[in-house]
């Protein structure tokens, strides 16, 4: 059995608090869920903020956790802003994929599918880490390169989770079902809404995902949907999901 924790911890963005006090939350979530892998997005190294990625700093301060961050953009004052990976094993062998950027969009950010192969008690498991443009112009071109990425390197079990920026009628998403990938969500509780998206302050449209292929989910709940008064420890609940392979 492997837990995992998905979650988008929207960089330095102080709209719902600052990244000190979001940290805070963030950390107490992962201590109180105690997954095994953890699959963040929108993860900064801000020279001006830290010496170190957001990731990294987590881990200093979560005992027995490493963290691995890659950066998909690096901007012209140091700034990066990518995906990352945090277990409570070994690092995994990660392989950034590189996914394409059409000009003249409202969305300038660079994007990447984050491959790690994590190595569990029941073998090993291709975990890829999603954080897909809000545009569905890019949307449209960025699934095919990652559903070719999943078909040349997903191995027999799988697991893609991350923010998708699609709600579930999304007709992009369907192509994951097509190539037989398992939305847990829509899985184990078809009749709740499971939102982790805040428009304002309470999440209210769903856009984050696990998706399994060649296990079996037997959990999934959402983590940190709720405020705190005026502090979300981001715009984005967590999803944390429960996995069985073999």
């Amino acid at each position: 059995m492997t837990t995992l924790l998905t979650m988008n911890i929207q960089s330095y963005a102080d709209k719902h608090g600052t990244w000190e006090k979001r940290r805070e939350l963030i950390e107490r979530a992962v201590r109180e869920a105690q997954p095994d892998i953890v699959v963040l997005q929108a993860v900064s190294l801000h020279p001006r903020q830290d010496p170190v990625d957001q990731a990294t700093q987590l881990a200093s301060r979560l005992p027995g956790y490493q963290a691995m961050f890659v950066a998909a953009q690096t901007h012209a004052d140091g700034r990066q802003d990518g995906p990352a990976f945090l277990t409570r094993g070994d690092l995994p062998e990660v392989q950034p994929y590189e996914l394409s950027l059409l000009p003249n969009l409202e969305d300038t950010g660079r994007r990447m599918l984050l491959h790690g192969r994590f190595q569990t008690a029941a073998g090993p498991l291709d975990v890829f880490n999603a954080h897909f443009s809000w545009v569905g112009e890019q949307q449209e071109g960025n699934v095919q390169e990652a559903l070719s990425v999943l078909e040349g390197h997903a191995g027999p079990a799988a697991v893609l989770a991350g923010d998708f920026n699609m709600q579930p009628d999304n007709p992009c998403l369907g192509r994951f079902r097509e190539a037989g990938w398992v939305d847990a969500w829509e899985a184990l509780h078809p009749e709740e809404d499971g939102f982790t998206f805040a428009e304002a302050q309470e999440p209210s449209i769903r856009i984050d995902y696990v998706w399994t292929r060649g296990v079996r989910m037997s959990a999934i709940g959402t983590v940190l949907a709720a405020s705190e008064g005026p502090l979300r420890a981001s715009d984005h609940a967590g999803l944390r999901a429960t996995l069985e392979q073999g």
